[in-house]
């Protein structure tokens, strides 16, 4: 029995047919069965059951299937070890974001640093602040990129930009004309906000706290789950709102949005890449943070 026998074993099961899990590692069907026999003759037991064109595990299949996922996973898990002591930038790290840095700021970065580490591969997965920092907490994620530090101390990061918050309306409303707005007009009108969680949604809402615009004093006429479904239903004249300037500068451009600062509380935040709080980081995510700090945001 080696390393390559448990692989055939785990495709084997994952496929539940030999010709699918053929071609999924290139060899023959004759071959897979040969290292299926030769498994269950080392155990003496049936592993598989034949059904029709397809497979099933038998009970003994089963808890050897577990088996051999776990010892290839740890493999896996030290050979990736081993090259990180090397330090080799190579290897797959998964990056959640949130909306903003998720779809506007990280893309560019990801594509410019893969031609640079070519034999790196990155997965950028895209939810609310919060659930970026639970899939890190969760170690579903190698980096989290964020619009707000979380306070855990099982964390910590490092502010990579700084984003401008203004507010949107269309065109047509009676506040597009004005470069700038006070902090309590926002009282006067429908909004359309993000849904609780959004790091978007806690920071407006503390800079609204400061100039005593307290959620009850709101008309939230909306709450969407994306700043793409905000910026559209501000476009349909749902009500205004408050965004990063990166998510309108396409809409602003083709001039469906119009874009007020606020006079006396202008809203900046920052942008943070967050790890796990260990003695040393990954030689490929020290890689990437110091890649993305080098970056200029967009225009």
């Amino acid at each position: 029995m080696n390393l390559a026998t448990l692989q055939t074993f785990i495709i084997v099961a994952e496929k539940k047919n030999l010709s699918l899990a053929a071609q999924e590692i290139h060899i023959t069907q004759p071959a897979i069965s040969k290292q299926l026999s030769a498994l269950e003759s080392h155990f003496g037991a049936a592993l598989v059951e034949r059904k029709g064109r397809g497979i099933s595990l038998t009970p003994a299949g089963e808890v050897f299937y577990r088996h051999a996922r776990e010892i290839v996973d740890l493999i896996n898990r030290a050979e990736r070890d081993i090259r990180q002591m090397s330090g080799e930038i190579r290897g797959r790290m998964i990056v959640w974001a949130s909306t903003i840095p998720g779809h506007y700021i990280l893309p560019p970065i990801i594509g410019a640093f893969k031609k640079e580490y070519p034999d790196v591969q990155l997965v950028l997965q895209i939810g609310d602040s919060k659930e970026a920092i639970r899939k890190l907490l969760e170690e579903s994620a190698h980096l989290a990129a964020v619009g707000m530090m979380p306070n855990n101390k099982r964390v910590e990061g490092v502010k990579f930009f700084s984003d401008e918050l203004v507010v949107i309306v269309p065109p047509e409303h009676p506040l597009a004309a004005r470069p700038e707005i006070y902090l309590q007009e926002l009282a006067k009108y429908p909004l359309v906000w993000r849904e609780t969680g959004s790091g978007t949604r806690s920071v407006v809402e503390s800079y609204l706290a400061r100039g005593g615009l307290t959620p009850d004093k709101l008309n939230i006429a909306l709450e969407l789950g994306s700043t793409g479904a905000v910026i559209t239903a501000v476009e349909a004249g749902a009500g205004l709102s408050v965004v990063s300037r990166w998510a309108v500068l396409k809409e602003q451009a083709l001039r469906k949005i119009v874009t007020i600062k606020i006079k006396d509380y202008p809203m900046q935040r920052d942008l943070y890449l967050v790890y796990p709080r260990r003695k040393n980081k990954s030689p490929l995510v020290e890689a990437f943070i110091q890649f993305a700090l080098k970056q200029t945001p967009p225009a």
